[in-house]
């Protein structure tokens, strides 16, 4: 019989795409090996995922608190995203409740998605989450946060007889019956001080291997790639767009941006023939072409950058988990992190000569090393099949 493996990415309405097209890569490798795999999902996102031939369990869809500007710990995180507000928690865990009593699965998969800590124990179906130290409740910016936003998650908790919380956070990963790290010990060195977390290095999409025809007849031109993705950052799609535009406009490369399904972004612009926006593309598709990678210092990217030993600059503002990983990369000599003011043409112009030229790539191809003796989305399905 089929292991049945229901996967859980994060939900925020944003229009960050780092979580579905991660999970995306898992569930070929769960495919690939005989399981039969299923999402939950609402949104935009879950077109992207039944795109890819996936079955998808209908969710609701957060809704974003505008009055939140930065984002300074995982706590502002979850309340940014609308994830912890009461009646979306409630809401979202029903749905999750109905997907595993149709599902039946033998394992559920999520990350940062606080509904599925307390779906998964009411229903008292295994879990595996992804573990990280910035969204750990000892994490500093965290850890000052104890009891912030808990009264309506402990309301819910205790309607289902589970015990409360001091942290929020608790909900990202602590209840997990396997937590996996999808990184390096070098890179979360805090991480190994936890004896149930299991590193795999990473997990990602690195089947897919093909673009539509347009995105391939760009690819052709004779340029080298500089591959952008901003997420969604300090930084809105008007004013990257501007910047991206009057720095590369006459330079000699080509320039793939790829903007996501970003909540305030209205309209594309193809004015410039080696400047290309697009909303998604296969990452791994792509990159191996790439000479530089710039980004919002998002994990999943920052993984596939490392995989393929490429240099890159960082752009994160202040958000705790993006500045973790850029200062963890400039660190170890892989990246230049760029502060949001310091985006703009000429300054910008400097730190990608200084990344493409600079030993930046050699530190980068170092780590590639590291993570190739993992195994990555392979092992991880592979955990999850024999869960």
């Amino acid at each position: 019989m089929k292991k049945k493996i229901l996967l859980m990415p994060s939900p925020p309405n944003s229009g960050s795409i780092g979580s579905v097209t991660k999970c995306i890569g898992l569930a070929k490798e769960i495919e690939r090996r005989g399981g039969d795999v299923r999402f939950v999902m609402g949104g935009k996102l879950e077109n992207l995922i039944r795109s890819n031939g996936f079955m998808v369990y209908k969710s609701p869809v957060p809704n974003i608190d505008a009055s939140i500007s930065s984002i300074n710990n995982a706590v502002e995180f979850m309340k940014w995203t609308g994830m912890t507000q009461s009646q979306y928690l409630a809401d979202s865990v029903l749905a999750e409740l109905q997907a595993i009593s149709d599902f039946k699965p033998d394992v559920v998969f999520a990350e940062a998605r606080p509904s599925a800590s307390i779906s998964t124990r009411i229903a008292k179906v295994p879990s595996a989450m992804i573990a990280s130290w910035p969204i750990h409740p000892a994490f500093p910016s965290n850890k000052s946060c104890d009891g912030v936003g808990t009264r309506d998650v402990n309301q819910i908790l205790a309607k289902h007889h589970l015990p409360e919380i001091k942290n929020i956070t608790e909900l990202m990963f602590q209840t997990a019956d396997l937590k996996i790290a999808p990184t390096l010990p070098v890179l979360e060195p805090e991480l190994q001080k936890f004896s149930d977390i299991y590193f795999n290095g990473y997990i990602l999409d690195t089947v897919t291997t093909e673009t539509d025809p347009q995105m391939s007849a760009f690819m052709k031109i004779n340029k080298p790639l500089i591959f952008i993705y901003l997420s969604v950052s300090a930084l809105s799609p008007q004013l990257y767009k501007e910047v991206i535009l009057q720095t590369f406009q006459n330079k000699d490369f080509k320039i793939l941006c790829c903007c996501g399904y970003h909540y305030h972004l209205t309209e594309l612009d193809s004015s410039v023939d080696h400047i290309c926006f697009t909303r998604y593309v296969p990452t791994n598709a792509v990159i191996n072409q790439a000479n530089l990678v710039i980004f919002h210092g998002g994990q999943d990217t920052m993984l596939t950058t490392l995989l393929h030993g490429l240099p890159s600059i960082t752009v994160t503002g202040r958000h705790f988990e993006r500045s973790y990983n850029a200062e963890q990369l400039a660190r170890l000599g892989a990246s230049i992190h760029l502060p949001v003011h310091a985006f703009r043409p000429g300054r910008l112009n400097q730190a990608v000569h200084k990344a493409i030229l600079g030993p930046y790539q050699e530190k980068s191809k170092a780590l590639s090393r590291q993570l190739m003796e993992y195994g990555g989305s392979a092992q991880c399905a592979d955990l999850l099949l024999s869960f």
